[in-house]
């Protein structure tokens, strides 16, 4: 009866004695506690595949920046001006020229000159008068559809800037036409081709009427086509459109085409080299003064001046963890 009663409390402490030492061992010691335990050595991340890298990005041509119109705008007396100009110059196309004709005769050295220029033939002679009508198209199309419209507008992306040239070459334009125009009419100079009339050309042709006979001084042709030319060249410099040497050769361009047709009209024999070369001269003079007259006027709004130059001190409050602060971008 004593051995059958004792086995289950020897049982219960042997039970007992293994679970102690089971926690024994699941807990650890105040050593290994105070040991520091091995920490694993991290690994450099692994390099990205070559697909996975960036890229530096393929070299392009970029667009040459926007324009910034940097001078004063057009204003209302500018306008009164051209206004006027075009005026004139429409009225002095229809009125005829006076009676009393000046310059009878060739000057210097007209004869010597229009005897080595002259066309052969009479179809000849219609076909450079016709060349010239092309080539005083081209060189009034030039500053307006091609500089303004086209590399200001279109290709360097300002508006303003176009608007701006546009109005300028249409000013000069205008008052090259009136000055042009009231000479022609004053003057009343006999074309080269008048001494024609009765003899190659019919008396009623309508290139021996007085509307027409009686308008060679100075030549209209060259006069507009070297103040293109002049615009061309002022507006390139000024505001840089093409850059290097796109503006000199553009510049070189126009010029050759507004010489081309000032000479074209003497072998067509409606203009001696006098009156083209008046007429040069004249174009010349507007078509520079009248664009530096604007580009020496500069802006004083801050829109005008580049984005380098542009920026000044500015101070704002921000929010920060302690309070507000101050934001400033130099």
């Amino acid at each position: 009866m004593l051995r059958r009663g004792r086995s289950p409390l020897l049982a219960l402490c042997v039970a007992l004695g293994v679970n102690g030492n089971a926690l024994a061992q699941e807990q650890p010691s105040d050593d290994t506690l105070a040991r520091p335990r091995p920490v694993a050595a991290s690994r450099p991340p692994a390099a990205a595949p070559p697909s996975a890298r960036t890229l530096p990005p393929p070299s392009s041509t970029e667009a040459p920046p926007p324009l910034i119109w940097k001078w004063r705008t057009f204003s209302a007396m500018d306008y009164v001006v051209a206004g006027t100009g075009g005026a004139v110059t429409l009225a002095t196309a229809i009125v005829h020229p006076r009676p009393q004709h000046s310059f009878p005769r060739p000057l210097g050295f007209d004869k010597d000159v229009r005897k080595l220029l002259r066309g052969g033939s009479l179809g000849e002679r219609y076909d450079f008068r016709d060349a010239s009508d092309v080539g005083v198209s081209l060189a009034l199309a030039w500053p307006l559809l091609g500089d303004a419209l086209t590399t200001a507008w279109w290709y360097r992306g300002s508006r303003e800037t176009a608007q701006e040239m546009a109005l300028i070459d249409l000013q000069a334009m205008a008052i090259t036409g009136a000055v042009q125009g009231m000479t022609n009419v004053l003057v009343s100079r006999e074309r080269p081709l008048g001494r024609d009339c009765g003899g190659a050309l019919p008396s009623d042709a309508l290139d021996c009427r007085d509307a027409f006979r009686y308008r060679s001084f100075f030549s209209g042709h060259s006069a507009n086509g070297f103040t293109a030319a002049a615009l061309v060249c002022i507006h390139h410099f000024e505001n840089d459109l093409l850059g290097a040497p796109g503006d000199a050769l553009s510049c070189v361009g126009a010029y050759a085409v507004a010489a081309t047709t000032a000479t074209f009209r003497v072998v067509a024999d409606v203009h001696y080299a006098s009156d083209v070369l008046l007429g040069a001269a004249v174009g010349s003079l507007v078509g520079y003064g009248v664009p530096l007259i604007h580009y020496a006027q500069h802006r004083a709004d801050r829109r005008a001046r580049p984005a380098s130059s542009a920026r000044d001190v500015e101070i704002s409050l921000v929010p920060s963890p302690g309070g507000i602060g101050l934001f400033g971008v130099f």
